[in-house]
């Protein structure tokens, strides 16, 4: 049951640094970027924390 519980952890990691990065870039954007808070820049930023956390798993190359 521990293992279980380590593995679903583990498999939650990765979707919250996502969320996590894509925090701080809508709130890079919309604070000092001054761009307008709409729910398309809030998916967009979403999308790039996905990105930014596939790249450094996978890396570039």
């Amino acid at each position: 049951m521990r293992e279980l519980v380590f593995e679903l952890l583990l498999r939650l990691i990765k979707p919250a640094g996502a969320v996590i990065v894509g925090l701080v870039v809508w709130l890079l954007a919309t604070g000092p970027g001054a761009a307008t808070p709409t729910a398309e820049l809030a998916v967009l930023s979403l999308v790039l924390g996905g990105i930014v956390v596939l790249l450094m798993q996978e890396g570039p190359i």
